[in-house]
Formats: structure tokens, sequence, C-alpha cells
């Protein structure tokens, strides 16, 4: 059974396991894709189905880096499972910037939200990054090293960003 598909229950067994997969790579495309859930409902109440759809697709992209993440890490391709948690990495930072943009004009009422799903991005967009790190270490290719590291570190801000959000949601709470 595909992770994507299992219950939240029976994922959370799955991972609490002494079992290679899911692990932190999978978690950080899951939590890439519950922050694009929230940044979609509040761009739906907000009225922003652009944003909205934007969201879902990004969402959908997400969940399906659950799988592939733990596929490429059994199958023990290094470089693949390099490349897809870069890959999460990418795209929960483009939930994180679609975060930033509706906040200006959502639903005072979802601010919060707003400021949840920056916080998630962020973590999906760090954890991904480790998991980049960490596989680096095994693949013995500098050029390779090289270009993946340039690609991770146009990533570094998320938590600059996701302060930011923060920062703007807690103002407008008081």
């Amino acid at each position: 059974m595909k992770l994507q598909e299992m219950t939240l229950n029976k994922f959370l067994e799955e991972l609490a396991c002494r079992k290679p997969v899911p692990g932190g790579g999978s978690v950080s495309a899951l939590s890439g894709a519950l922050a694009a859930g929230l940044v979609s409902m509040a761009a739906e109440f907000s009225g922003d189905s652009g944003t909205a759809e934007k969201s879902r697709r990004l969402g959908r992209v997400l969940i399906s880096l659950v799988d592939k993440d733990a596929e490429a890490f059994v199958g023990g391709d290094l470089r693949e499972a390099t490349e897809i948690p870069l890959q999460t990495a990418r795209y929960a930072y483009e939930v994180l910037k679609l975060a930033r943009v509706l906040l200006q004009d959502c639903n005072p009422r979802l601010i919060t939200d707003i400021g949840v799903a920056a916080k998630v991005a962020e973590a999906a967009v760090e954890g991904a990054l480790l998991n980049v790190r960490v596989n680096l270490i095994s693949i013995e290719d500098e050029e390779y090293e090289k270009e993946i590291l340039k690609a991770a570190q146009k990533l570094r801000s998320a938590g600059s960003r996701s302060r930011a959000i923060l920062s703007q949601v807690q103002a407008r709470l008081h």
C-alpha cells in the first residue's frame, strides 16, 4: 500500500515502527502537503481561487513525494535519494511564498491558518534539506555536491520568510 493512501493512524503506526520508511523525507513531503492544504483553504475562504488552485497543485506534487522519497531511500540510489528531498524543499518553499502573498488580502479570521501553514512549510523545507545534506555525505562527486548545495542554498531563507509571516500574523492579532 502506498504511504499516501494510508489513513493517518496507519501512517503514524508505520512511522513509529522500526522500519527504514517512512522517515524524515516522507514526513517533510507530507508536512509540505499539509501546509499547501492550509494555504488552499485560506485562499478559498478569502475568495482567491487562483492561489487556492496553485496551492492544491503544489499539495498534489508534495503528497506524491511522500512515496517517491520512501521508494528512493529503499531503492538505494543516493542521487535520487538526494534529489527527491530537494524537490520537496523546492515545492514546500513555493507553498511558503504563496502563504506570504495570501496574507496580504486573506480573510482576517484565517490569518492564524496562514501562520501555521508558514511554520509547517518551513519545517518541510528544513527537514527536506537535512535529508539532502545527509545523502550528499555518501556521494563522492564534488561537482554534483556543489550543484546540489547551490540549489539548496536558494531555499535557506525559508526560516526568515516564515518568521516574517508569523510576525505579520501576530501584529494583526493585536
